[in-house]
């Protein structure tokens, strides 16, 4: 009984949930080197009535060891260019968002420090620009692989929030890694993708701008007052959480 009861509970919370798709970018180019390396392979964006949102991420990033980062998703040295994993980015209207998918900050090689903020893995951030692969690695002749693509929250941050992230290293697995990042979407953030209709996500597997997922939706997420329906299953879940731990404590002579 009890199983049934929670489990009404979780089928109440869920209900009228949100998911997005992200799908690595099409545009004919594939990957540098070897796909192991840095390949995106795709990821979803749950989003339920309450604006509680689960993302996961699953993609390749140069492995542990072997001339890889020395720490899981850590940064590292490739050809005297110092490469990181990107964070995950949202677009709303004018206004740019994301999540720090790994501790960060500084320029890493040696550009324009005012350019680039602190970021906390895990931590939702507002931010006054995005970095783009050619700006992180400071390299004005171009050599990356989408120069032009986002992958780094920049200048300014404001911390809206904190997610739990969860790093799952899968040694000799295609993809290397899976990133699961779950918490509550600011409410800033809700009212401007209500406001614009919409938002758009982007997240590069390193900062050469190799593997690119994307995503989008449209439309209003909002957080709806559950239907009566759910709130009945809500109600009846409590009820029979109660009376299980009343028939307990008489069961034990309490």
């Amino acid at each position: 009984m009890k199983t049934i009861f929670l489990g009404s509970l979780l089928i109440a919370s869920l209900a009228n949930a949100t998911t997005i798709s992200l799908a690595p970018i099409q545009d004919g180019k594939g990957t540098l080197g070897d796909p192991s390396f840095f390949q995106v392979v795709g990821g979803t964006i749950t989003i339920n009535n309450q604006g509680v949102a689960d993302i996961t991420i699953n993609y390749n990033y140069h492995p542990v060891g072997g001339g890889g980062p020395t720490t899981p998703l850590g940064g590292y040295n490739f050809d005297n260019i110092n490469l990181n994993t990107g964070d995950l980015l949202f677009v709303v209207g004018n206004t740019d968002f994301g999540i720090g998918v790994a501790n960060h900050s500084g320029a890493p090689n040696g550009g324009n420090s005012s350019l680039f903020g602190s970021v906390t893995a895990g931590t939702f951030y507002e931010a006054s620009s995005l970095l783009t692969a050619q700006t992180v690695l400071n390299n004005p002749q171009g050599v990356g692989y989408r120069n032009n693509t986002d992958v780094w929250l920049g200048g300014t941050l404001t911390n809206l929030g904190q997610f739990a992230e969860t790093i799952t290293y899968h040694q000799g697995v295609n993809p290397d890694y899976t990133v699961e990042l779950k918490g509550q979407l600011p409410t800033l953030f809700l009212n401007d993708v209500n406001s614009q209709g919409g938002f758009q996500v982007d997240f590069a597997s390193a900062t050469c701008g190799n593997g690119e997922l994307v995503g989008s939706e449209s439309g209003i997420l909002t957080t709806k007052t559950p239907e009566p329906g759910s709130l009945g299953l809500i109600g009846l879940g409590l009820v029979g959480i109660a009376l299980i731990g009343r028939r307990g404590k008489l069961t034990s002579g309490a």
